[in-house]
């Protein structure tokens, strides 16, 4: 029967590696900016960059604005939207991206 406290460490090692590996595969980044398209709807959006850090609506002259924003460290991406379609895509992204 093995040890509480050897459970609890490996618990504590798994936690940890799960936690590293997650930084590692950070969805904001050039290359995933770069398969955002014009045209392209929220949800598919999503799928590429995750869900987003915050999010602005508006309605003007019958038109849904949305804009999508996204924060991790020194990058950050805007995703703007009307009527649901990616219409601009700005992104700056720190050094180490």
């Amino acid at each position: 029967m093995k040890n509480p406290l050897s459970n609890l460490l490996n618990l504590l090692a798994v936690a940890a590696l799960v936690l590293a590996l997650s930084a590692c595969g950070s969805k904001l980044n050039n290359e995933n900016l770069a398969r955002v398209k014009n045209g392209m709807s929220s949800s598919e959006v999503k799928k590429i960059l995750g869900g987003p850090d915050r999010v602005e609506t508006g309605n003007i002259l019958g038109l849904e604005g949305t804009t999508f924003y996204y924060h991790q460290g020194e990058s950050k991406v805007q995703i703007s939207f009307i009527n649901d379609q990616v219409t601009v895509k700005l992104g700056t992204f720190g050094e180490n991206r």
